[in-house]
């Protein structure tokens, strides 16, 4: 028998999430947090096997015209955003993936990535695979998704995750099912959305990560 995917743990963050990105070779990822009122950046980093925040930084050398850019084995690259009118004008800073401090000097490149991150096909209407995807939909749940979706087989699952309602107002559903269609269950991730969002979930080390109303971090142990 088929054990469905369980849920691992949920972690409500202060701010926003921007970006997610796994550490290679290390049950660990990297977040890039935004908080809009304040206009600050904060990186964090989390332990996702064992539950727990590693370190956080938020005292960053320009605390909002900053973006994660890539992680390595041992440091987090961030890129700056130096003349806000060309934002090809640009410099890399570097932190500590151990601790989160700042680096001196000219960090070497390193290899940042890593194949156990599996992220989803998008289609968008008008593509025919979105229409294989509304029409799987409608047969398992009858609903008719809009705009697009995104798709991803992994392990014994079908992971799908789709959008419904008006226009400026979307609601963004993650679904889960075995390959022989059957629905295991279906978790409303996002509301209130003026369009469609990218890598809304993605699977790495046999877990599955999702961030819910933007700043609820999720995960599932898939097997």
């Amino acid at each position: 028998m088929i054990e469905k995917p369980r849920h691992h743990f949920s972690l409500q963050l202060a701010s926003s999430v921007w970006n997610a990105l796994v550490v290679p070779g290390k049950r660990w990822l990297i977040l890039e947090e935004r908080n809009e009122v304040r206009r600050e950046v904060t990186i964090t980093a989390i332990d996702f096997e064992n539950k727990k925040i590693v370190w956080q930084n938020d005292s960053l050398p320009e605390p909002w015209w900053i973006n994660l850019l890539s992680v390595s084995p041992r440091h987090v690259s961030l890129k700056i955003f130096e003349n806000t009118a060309n934002p090809d004008i640009t410099r890399i800073v570097s932190l500590s993936l151990e601790d989160g401090k700042m680096l001196d000097g000219q960090i070497e490149n390193e290899a940042g990535y890593t194949n156990e991150v599996q992220q989803p096909f998008q289609y968008v209407a008008g593509e025919p695979e979105f229409k294989t995807v509304k029409d799987f939909l409608k047969t398992r749940l009858n609903i008719i998704p809009l705009l697009g979706a995104e798709y991803l087989e992994a392990i014994h699952f079908i992971f799908i995750s789709y959008y419904f309602g008006n226009p400026g107002a979307f609601t963004n559903v993650l679904a889960c099912f075995t390959k022989a269609g059957e629905l295991l269950w279906n978790e409303e991730i996002g509301t209130n959305l003026k369009g469609i969002g990218i890598n809304t979930f993605f699977i790495a080390y046999d877990f599955l990560f999702f961030v819910k109303n933007k700043s609820e971090l999720v995960t599932f142990r898939i097997v």
